[in-house]
């Protein structure tokens, strides 16, 4: 129960996105999982997010990149920066959790089902243009990383970064 109305996630674990999901009736959200304490976990996070938009699945769906295993924090290989860069580049939100300790599970629930609602109620087709300059993605990884050393040199928080941590908007 979400707002007064009451939803039924079903969760699909899909190995092969571009041959195992149907185009015609595509799922309502992506999450994409990974450990912070296995950098290959990462970057298979990102060969994922980049083959989901290759295959133009996120434009009307929302994706959601997922840190687990945060309580690991003396194992850590992949930074919260470089969590949240990622998720940038491809318009994704961002959360951290960790399933062993349950920090961040219930808020991430909420959280796919709040983007759910908000894409579908917001997409329509003038979107479709507006996201053309998007497909490159080295540029905006490069400035999503240089707004990231501006954020370590200055010590303040750039609104892109913490937008993409707000499951809540879009």
């Amino acid at each position: 129960m979400l707002n007064g109305e009451e939803s039924e996630l079903t969760f699909a674990n899909v190995t092969n996105p571009i041959k195992e999901i149907d185009k015609f009736h595509p799922p309502d959200a992506f999450i994409v999982l990974y450990s912070v304490v296995d950098k290959a976990s990462y970057l298979k996070a990102e060969a994922e997010l980049t083959r989901l938009q290759d295959a133009d699945l996120l434009r009307a769906r929302p994706a959601i990149l997922v840190a687990n295993k945060i309580d690991l924090a003396r194992s850590r290989a992949v930074s919260t920066q470089d969590g949240k860069c990622l998720a940038c580049t491809y318009r994704a939100k961002f959360i951290e959790i960790s399933v062993g300790i349950n920090h961040n599970v219930d808020e991430l629930l909420v959280g796919i089902l709040t983007q759910i609602r908000l894409k579908s109620f917001h997409y329509d087709d003038r979107d479709h243009h507006q996201q053309q300059w998007y497909k490159s993605r080295g540029v905006v990884r490069a400035s999503m990383k240089a707004r990231q050393m501006f954020t370590w040199l200055f010590g303040k928080e750039d609104s892109k970064f913490k937008n993409c941590e707000n499951l809540h908007i879009l």
